[in-house]
């Protein structure tokens, strides 16, 4: 049980009149009024603050910042702090979420701020009413780490014991924390010899240094290695802790299981479960990778060390003991001469993680990873120490348990340690969205026609904000699905007519050639043309876009940050000028442009700059956000271009090597996906963060945040990838987010400006959706696979159809491609056409007009149209059609 609330040392009662008028609205803020509740602030638009209340802090001394409020409209809010002689910035500011209609109570540390404060609320919303009841001040406690005791090297004398499995072999001698684990005859970890625990008894805190007084004894039975350790604190109580290490039925992993008794009440500040220290004695700080997922995914490079300021600064970059809900998959590792080590745990909400590479904290000459308690909530601790602000309880004779896998094999990556993950610990069940396929048409088509980005026939991207309405023919496209849908039993029979009289008119706005360009989700299918006629203009548009794509690469094949005048400078914290996924995403748009085209030319040059990509393997997904997030950061966008980008370059020339890539880059992807339910709430497994950094290195910390769009253009590569490897577990990866992102879209009834959008972000905690709200497209493109629902458009390459050597015939349909036979000179293809109307199956790739027949039946000369220039054939057909090409 922790200490009671500290007295406050300043605050604002708005109850008080007094308080109340030293406020003033000063953006975005149409009424401010003083009630008897609070002070009232009546938002008007997307920028709301207010700002006064001028404080005299005491100088050096950490803050809690408390807030108590209630806003009509949810979202975060934030705090800034600032002197008459020190003007507002990010850094220095608090955000926090806000939930709608109820009263909360905020609470968020603050550092040293002084006499002469003053502050700036952000309230959270773009409308309604916020009532701000109080904000007030106490000193935040910190207690100091003690002089932490250099590890040494466990003597492991006689007797010993050992475990193995696959090429990892765990030995343990007759010490705390002595043994070493060996990988392929290399030692990679060894325990820590000199533990502490550390423990309050009323104003005192005690420390335990086990090393000193503990007595130990290893034993082996049957299957299992058993260490006892036990010991007695200088208060007379009697610890027991006990490590039992067993055999698991994965190779290359050891079940461990920690207990800790005691017989007296302790209040304890610090208590190591499970200490790791790679490299300590062996490889030392180098290394390879090293990786905690959601908070940590580090490279090579000598500046690749954890908590580091490249891609956050100030208290975000702290994240030694990170708070549990921002980790996605329990589980850290150390990757260094071709083999990896790590741990697996069961998460628990009084057991957190603790990761420094390479070791700054007990200085062992490695690394550190291990377990601690008490854990970490975003609250109860700086995240940048092993020790918390409050004790947590271990009561008499009650013991306290973790329990999870020891594990080791041999790898050039961090890879192999995230598979061995999904085949020890299976990957949680899809997500209920809560929408049979039904609700799901409803909510989409609603989302469409009813929330703000519609403006007419015109569509945002977003809303609120800077996003202006535009044509888009994808929004049209996918109108024209959903009301091909609505055929379902249950669904609403007004949305057909709706839907299609509103995509005609949105079609109606956009220019002929710009059918495949003019949209406004983040996935774009190349299948307007297929529905709407002028194929050949986007035939010549595709080209024109892959010779553009072509123009922004250097010499050497990469695509470079070059920062926008008087812009930041994005590149400024990374070690180079350029990126893989800033790279990879315009390889990936260069190939698609190529296969929409077919032009021979153009798919060599995009296959040339995807082997650019080559060296970039083994390495970080990163770098694809520099709209707004430094190049360097870590970044899930970057895995999701990186893997289309291989699983289409494999599919236009069947190299196996490429194949192994796209593999490689969808497994970089995973760490960022919680494969864990972080707050056990509805919205949690197979949530997706972006990067692991901040916006312009500050605020929002994307940590720990959900942006379900940006895991939504990965599950989309997933999807593709899935049908080239089909033995991986790409598919129900990418089901599990597309189910969390209906489970975040606005619902129905909720929030009319909002319905059927999908949020920019997500507070796990609060459970709360955060603007700007997004169009349904990038979530359909998914959507139509979770719910295993017609495709709105497919492709199939055929390499075989113009010879051994020669480039690929492509097809493009709306709807799927079902591949009947190839062989040189003749496809048999099945479409499984959506549309009710007439459509076009598109051939690029031609050497000359083939003969066409569908079901059967010589195609009728007006139902098609061939560009020998342009080595294309567009077939018109109706239905389901089975079609072949024959090239005499």
């Amino acid at each position: 049980m922790g200490p009671a609330r500290a007295q406050d040392v300043a605050g604002f009662d708005f109850t008080k009149a007094t308080d109340a008028a030293q406020w003033r609205a000063q953006h975005d803020v149409s009424r401010l009024v003083q009630t008897p509740e609070g002070l009232e602030i009546t938002i008007s638009d997307a920028d709301p603050y207010i700002v006064g209340g001028l404080a005299d802090l005491p100088a050096g001394k950490p803050l809690w910042m408390r807030m108590r409020l209630r806003s009509e409209q949810g979202g975060m809010g934030q705090l800034f702090y600032y002197t008459d002689n020190l003007p507002t910035s990010e850094m220095a500011s608090v955000r926090f979420p806000v939930r709608a209609g109820i009263w909360e109570d905020v609470k968020a540390p603050l550092p040293p701020l002084g006499p002469g404060t003053r502050f700036r609320i952000d309230p959270p919303g773009s409308g309604g009413v916020c009532t701000v009841r109080s904000l007030t001040f106490q000193e935040r406690s910190i207690t100091p780490a003690p002089q932490w005791p250099a590890p040494t090297q466990p003597k492991l004398a006689p007797p010993l014991y050992g475990l193995s499995s696959g090429d990892m072999q765990l030995v343990h001698g007759p010490e705390v924390g002595g043994f070493k684990i060996d990988v392929d005859g290399v030692t990679m970890a060894v325990g820590h010899t000199h533990p502490l625990i550390g423990y309050r008894l009323g104003d005192t805190v005690k420390w335990l240094d086990l090393a000193k007084v503990a007595a130990v004894a290893t034993d082996k039975q049957n299957a299992q290695l058993i260490v006892s350790t036990v010991a007695r604190d200088e208060d007379g109580g009697r610890w027991e802790i006990t490590q039992t290490f067993s055999d698991t039925p994965v190779r290359g992993a050891l079940g461990y299981r920690v207990e800790v008794k005691v017989d007296q009440d302790r209040d304890v500040l610090y208590l190591p479960l499970l200490t790791l220290l790679p490299g300590a004695g062996s490889f030392g700080t180098t290394k390879g990778q090293a990786i905690l997922p959601g908070v940590e995914y580090l490279d090579s490079a000598p500046r690749e060390v954890s908590s580091s300021e490249a891609d956050i600064t100030g208290p975000g970059a702290r994240r030694k003991v990170p708070d549990t809900a921002r980790i996605t998959v329990p589980l850290m590792a150390i990757q260094a001469r071709d083999r990896y080590v790590g741990l697996i745990w069961q998460p628990r909400e009084n057991v957190c993680a603790m990761f420094d590479s390479p070791d700054r904290t007990f200085n062992s000459g490695g690394h550190l990873m291990g377990l601690l308690f008490p854990g970490s909530n975003g609250l109860n601790r700086d995240e940048g120490s092993l020790i918390p602000y409050d004790t947590a309880r271990i009561e008499a004779g009650k013991p306290l348990e973790a329990r999870g896998v020891l594990f080791g094999g041999k790898g050039s990556s961090i890879a192999p340690a995230l598979q061995l993950y999904t085949r020890h610990i299976p990957l949680p069940p899809q997500p209920e969205s809560g929408l049979p396929f039904r609700g799901y048409v409803s909510l989409a088509a609603a989302g469409w026609l009813d929330s703000k980005i519609r403006d007419g026939a015109r569509f945002r991207h977003a809303w609120p904000g800077s996003f202006q309405p535009q044509p888009a023919a994808d929004a049209a496209v996918w109108m024209e699905w959903l009301a091909a849908q609505t055929a379902v039993p249950g669904a609403d029979a007004t949305l057909a007519p709706r839907l299609r009289e509103t995509a005609r008119a949105a079609m109606a706005l956009v220019d002929p050639a710009a059918y495949n360009v003019a949209g406004v989700g983040h996935v774009r299918y190349p299948v307007a043309p297929l529905l709407h006629g002028h194929v050949g203009e986007n035939v010549e548009t595709a080209r024109r876009q892959a010779r553009d794509l072509l123009s922004r690469f250097e010499a050497d094949g990469s695509v470079r940050f070059h920062p926008s005048p008087g812009g930041l400078d994005y590149a400024k914290t990374h070690f180079a000028p350029d990126a893989n996924g800033l790279t990879a995403q315009v390889v990936s748009a260069l190939l698609q442009s190529a296969a929409a085209c077919g032009d021979p030319a153009l798919i060599t040059e995009g296959i040339k700059r995807l082997h650019g990509l080559d060296h970039y393997v083994n390495t970080v997904p990163r770098g694809a956000q520099t709209w707004e997030v430094p190049l360097h950061t870590p970044d899930v966008l970057a895995a999701a271009h990186l893997v289309r980008a291989y699983t289409l370059g494999y599919e236009l020339t069947g190299d196996q090597s490429l194949l192994d890539h796209a593999r490689y880059w969808a497994w970089t992807g995973v760490p960022f996906v919680y494969l864990v339910n972080p707050t056990n709430q509805p919205v949690g497994p197979y949530a997706t963060i972006a990067v692991l950094g901040a916006t312009q290195w500050v605020a929002p910390n994307w940590m720990g945040l959900p942006v379900q769009w940006c895991g939504l253009v990965y599950a989309d590569s997933l999807y593709w990838l899935s049908r080239v490897d089909s033995f991986g577990p790409w598919k129900k990866l990418a089901d599990g987010i597309a189910a969390s992102g209906v489970q975040q879209t606005w619902p129905l009834g909720k929030d009319r400006d909002r319905v059927g959008l999908l949020p920019d972000s997500f507070a796990l905690r609060p459970q709360m959706r955060n603007d700007a709200a997004i169009n349904p497209a990038t979530l359909l493109a998914s959507a139509q696979r979770l719910y295993n629902r017609p495709l709105a458009y497919d492709y199939r390459v055929f390499r075989a159809f113009n010879g051994p050597g020669a480039p690929p015939l492509i097809l493009h349909a709306p709807g799927e491609i079902v591949e009947v036979g190839q062989k040189t000179g003749k496809v048999v293809l099945k479409v499984k056409g959506w549309s009710n109307q007439p459509y076009r199956v598109l051939a690029v790739g031609l050497k000359k007009g083939p003969e066409v027949t569908v079901n059967g039946m010589r195609a009728a000369v007006g139902a098609m149209e061939w560009s020998e220039s342009g080595g294309w054939l567009a077939v018109t057909v109706t239905g389901q059609p089975t079609i072949e090409l024959l090239q005499r």
